[in-house]
């Protein structure tokens, strides 16, 4: 990534967040503290962060594994179960809050995201959209809405 400048010797290396050559310096990775900060935001906030990654697999994982465990319930049941993690969430579980609110999980591409549905098969919800489908029709609200708390229980207590 450096190279010689002919005359002098030098060492020159290129900007990663400007693309620009500069004197190169074992201390300095970028040509200037813009673009040491543009370089910086991009590695911590972009998909190219570990960190980012990690999570955003563990919430897919987290919301396959729930929806495995919907779709084993008998039908009679899986209603009940809904009911129980909206109300884990509003109760604080911010975890499973993010997981049923995640509009990627509530919206998915269904040709591009088709890992994110049960056995893969878009005849089948996420667990966010069966979460917004219960939220809809007992709450006549959004699941974000639900689960953070800024809607109050239905008057006639049916939930």
């Amino acid at each position: 990534m450096t190279s010689h400048d002919k005359g002098t010797g030098a060492g020159f290396t290129v900007c990663p967040g400007c693309g620009q050559e500069f004197p190169y310096r074992s201390n300095k990775k970028a040509c200037s503290v813009r673009c040491r900060n543009k370089v910086n935001r991009t590695t911590q906030n972009g998909t190219d962060s570990l960190t980012k990654r990690r999570q955003l697999i563990h919430r897919n994982d987290t919301a396959m594994v729930l929806a495995e465990r919907l779709y084993s319930l008998p039908p009679c049941e899986r209603l009940g179960y809904i009911k129980e993690l909206v109300e884990r969430a509003r109760e604080g579980d911010t975890w499973l809050r993010e997981v049923l609110s995640n509009h990627r999980l509530i919206k998915p591409n269904p040709i591009l995201d088709r890992r994110l549905f049960h056995r893969h098969s878009t005849a089948y919800c996420t667990i966010s959209q069966a979460a917004q489908n219960y939220c809809k029709r007992f709450w006549k609200a959004n699941v974000w809405e639900v689960v953070h708390n800024k809607v109050p229980e239905p008057p006639t207590g049916e939930v």
